[in-house]
């Protein structure tokens, strides 16, 4: 998905399965022209009290030989893209079907909703800042915050939080999650590297000398 300004104001998905068809529409206060109507008989859910209600995302559902039926969430807060998983198995998503369960991460919350009655299961709001794109690890979620690391069942509990030198962005193009086998590798904004177990126990810390960091000016060297 090619990332640009517009596409944080409005922007479509939608996910298939043996079971389940989910048609997700966003759009923001700040969307050029207004698709979402918030009135009607659509059922709304405030994902926060003190969100932006113009910000909404309607939720159409269609169970195999059902009719439709929809959802408007609004109250959202924090800027996202909702995206499904592709064939990569270790590429990240913010929006996930599990169990009759739709998980998304918006902004700074992360919420299920049950597909059977489009009522909320749990919302969460995990870190001090935004999260974003989420990976599944044994039958948990591993979430990426802006600060913190976090693996989180899919009731909703957080099991554990990692949070190290910087945020959890990396500007030298590398991933900054990547399960391999029995471990995480994470990269934060300077490319520091950890290798942690999957109970969030560091393995390895690799802090990234300063002179090796590409593009930093003389002045931000520590000597």
């Amino acid at each position: 998905m090619e990332v640009t300004k517009d596409i944080f104001f409005e922007h479509e998905t939608s996910i298939l399965n043996d079971k389940w068809k989910i048609d997700l529409s966003y759009e923001s206060s700040n969307a050029k022209s207004k698709k979402i109507e918030l009135g009607g008989k659509i059922p709304i859910i405030e994902v926060v009290e003190n969100g932006n209600f113009y910000s909404a995302i309607k939720i159409d559902v269609i169970e195999k030989n059902s009719s439709i039926k929809s959802l408007l969430l609004t109250g959202i807060d924090g800027a996202f893209i909702l995206y499904p998983k592709t064939k990569n198995d270790n590429e990240g998503q913010s929006v996930i079907v599990k169990n009759d369960n739709l998980i998304l991460s918006l902004g700074f919350t992360i919420i299920s909703i049950n597909l059977n009655s489009l009522k909320v299961n749990w919302k969460i709001r995990p870190d001090i800042a935004e999260i974003f794109e989420f990976y599944e690890l044994e039958n948990d979620i591993l979430l990426r915050g802006e600060i913190g690391i976090h693996r989180i069942d899919f009731d909703g509990n957080i099991k554990w939080t990692f949070s190290a030198r910087d945020i959890w962005i990396n500007m030298d193009g590398k991933e900054e999650v990547k399960i391999e086998g029995n471990h995480i590798r994470l990269f934060d904004w300077e490319s520091n590297e950890y290798l942690l177990d999957f109970n969030g126990e560091i393995i390895e810390d690799k802090p990234v000398k300063m002179e090796n960091i590409p593009n930093r000016k003389w002045w931000q060297r520590k000597k």
